[in-house]
């Protein structure tokens, strides 16, 4: 049943609307500390999966790469601060996140952090993977081969150019 963004799927579960609910980091540990159990980890299950993606239209792409090259690198230099900066990445927790304990946010840091690559290169594993799932609902899905979805040769060429390693000597 669709219940829609985190909070409301908490609001379901402690109300009894459902039974159970997905929920990912870190609304799962806010689940868990209202004493919820975990039915399945889906980090455990090693499923490949696009929780996070960046997404654009090939026109954009090709009318202009600069733009898609620019916040790439934005994206990648946010990880960077994100891994390199703790104390300054709970300050924006702490302040969009009032009241969470500091045990709270040292266990969603230590959870995204370990999930956050350096160099995010597209998966095409992940893309195939994820069009297998919704070909349930979307046949057409199938026939779609993932390597004309994934683009990888932005991240190559902003790793290539040495951005990448230049943040995380800072």
């Amino acid at each position: 049943m669709p219940i829609g963004e985190p909070p409301l799927m908490m609001q379901a579960l402690e109300r009894g609307v459902v039974d159970a609910t997905s929920l990912s980091v870190p609304a799962s540990f806010v689940a868990k500390s209202k004493g919820f159990f975990e039915l399945v980890n889906y980090d455990n299950l090693g499923l490949a999966y696009p929780m996070h993606a960046v997404t654009t239209l090939r026109p954009t792409i090709g009318k202009n790469p600069q733009l898609v090259e620019r916040v790439l690198k934005a994206l990648v230099e946010a990880v960077a601060v994100f891994k390199g900066n703790k104390e300054k990445s709970f300050a924006v927790w702490r302040k969009y996140m009032r009241g969470a304990s500091e045990e709270f946010l040292e266990e969603t840091y230590q959870h995204t952090s370990a999930g956050l690559e350096a160099v995010p290169i597209p998966s095409v594993q992940v893309i195939a993977s994820a069009l297998d799932m919704i070909s349930a609902h979307y046949p057409q899905a199938k026939q779609t081969d993932p390597s004309l979805i994934v683009d990888p040769s932005f991240v190559r060429r902003i790793d290539q150019s040495g951005f990448i390693v230049a943040l995380y000597k800072k």
